[in-house]
């Protein structure tokens, strides 16, 4: 109700993004997964052509996505892992990123904790940067949070150790390599810096370009990447068990808490 009192719709506008977001975002996507086993985009360029560069699509995809964390019971689920688990568990002075903050609760929570020194935030979409700190005004964040237009792959030289701990949620299905994000979160931690990654498999999107179809690999992944797994958690869509899930390829939130290794 905060954020429906600060959009300029209302809470009709937010619940009419929700219905745009379902219909004719997720619904056509899930089709084309379902007829040929594969996400209908494959490259990032693609993605930045039919829907990041498109900040009006983009402000109804974010607006809906917003609402989906309520709503959705694996969006929910690894929210509440993050403020209840993941937070709770950095060092007092700790300097947070989170990359690719897209709707921004994750920021505001991050911003609610003080023991943090830093907090900041990474996205390569100008939408998504604007979208994002209008949220974090809505909300009232307690605590300043810095938001850059920058790519993680590029330009980050003298930036290695910077934070103690990195944030990647719904991020890495979006990418090519999302290996090379991986690396690229690892050479910015600090030793023992942590990592919580929240990756989808099996859940097409219209950006989604990078298919995990196990919760296995999703974990390989991400040890592969210079990181120790030191607590996992899988989230099925609403409705499903995990077994059936997995049974069915139906799409599994997997929450993984990583440490920095070497």
């Amino acid at each position: 109700m905060q954020l429906a009192e600060h959009s300029p719709h209302g809470l009709t506008g937010i619940c009419e993004d929700y219905r745009f977001l379902c219909q004719e975002i997720i619904l056509p996507e899930e089709l084309h997964f379902r007829r040929n086993g594969c996400y209908r985009l494959a490259s990032a360029a693609d993605a930045y052509r039919e829907v990041y560069s498109n900040q009006p699509l983009m402000r109804r995809y974010m607006s809906g996505l917003l609402m989906s964390n309520v709503l959705w019971d694996p969006h929910a689920r690894a929210i509440e892992s993050y403020v209840t688990h993941y937070l709770p568990s950095l060092s007092d002075g700790a300097d947070h990123l989170e990359i690719g903050p897209g709707h921004g609760l994750l920021l505001y929570f991050a911003a609610s904790l003080p023991s943090l020194s830093t907090i900041s935030g990474w996205d390569i979409s100008p939408a998504s940067v604007a979208h994002t700190q209008s949220v974090l005004d809505a909300m009232g964040a307690a605590q300043k949070v810095r938001l850059q237009l920058h790519n993680l792959l590029h330009r980050n030289t003298g930036m290695s150790g910077s934070f103690d701990s990195i944030t990647m949620s719904e991020l890495l299905e979006h990418l090519e390599d999302p290996a090379a994000a991986l690396r690229a979160a690892h050479d910015l931690l600090r030793p023992e810096g942590r990592l919580w990654v929240n990756i989808p498999v099996n859940s097409p999107a219209p950006d989604h370009i990078y298919l995990l179809q196990t919760t296995d690999e999703a974990c390989r992944l991400v040890e592969a990447s210079g990181f120790d797994v030191i607590d996992q958690k899988f989230f099925p869509m609403t409705g499903s068990s995990l077994e059936r899930a997995r049974r069915n390829q139906l799409s599994i939130s997997c929450v993984i808490t990583a440490r920095r290794a070497g």
